[in-house]
């Protein structure tokens, strides 16, 4: 259980999301530590190094993982988040919630909409397989990148957890 329950429930309404799966996501990440950083250094030689938008940047801001839900910066920016904002603003709780629900919403949309023929749990576990490591190898009805799949079932575990200590 963490400390921003109110603010989960708040943005995961606007976002009609499950509010105890974000808060079992917001474990997985951050353990429900604001403050929470990661920075990704595979990602920025994979995919920002390279690219014109990331000329000049510092690689440890651009390529991190920030905030209660984890979220990414780049992946942040895909989901509406404003180039002159510094990234660190993701440390907000009520900012890092809103840009995570956003692209966890994007991605139950993608599974949903592209894969109505696969069951409900295969497409839970590729949406939260691919809020950790991407679409690429997490499509709902195949196998998941095994690293996906363990993430999945770590952030479900956690999920039962919460459900049995609030009880619902």
């Amino acid at each position: 259980m963490t400390r921003y329950w109110a603010e989960i429930v708040k943005t995961t309404g606007a976002h009609k999301l499950d509010p105890l799966l974000v808060e079992a996501i917001v474990v997985q990440e951050s353990q429900g530590n604001a403050d929470y950083f990661r920075f990704e250094r595979d990602f920025w030689n994979r995919y920002l190094k390279l690219l014109p938008a990331y000329v000049g940047a510092n690689p440890r801001r651009v390529s991190a993982a920030y905030g209660l839900m984890g979220v990414m910066y780049p992946t942040a920016l895909e989901v509406g988040y404003k180039t002159e904002v510094p990234p660190e603003m993701l440390f907000c709780p009520e900012i890092g919630l809103e840009y995570g629900c956003r692209q966890l919403r994007r991605l139950v949309d993608w599974a949903d909409s592209g894969y109505p023929q696969v069951g409900a749990e295969s497409r839970r576990l590729a949406v939260l397989a691919s809020y950790s490591g991407g679409r690429g190898g997490n499509t709902p009805g195949t196998p998941l990148r095994p690293s996906g799949r363990v993430y999945a079932l770590s952030v479900l575990a956690h999920l039962d957890t919460l459900r049995r200590e609030r009880g619902m």
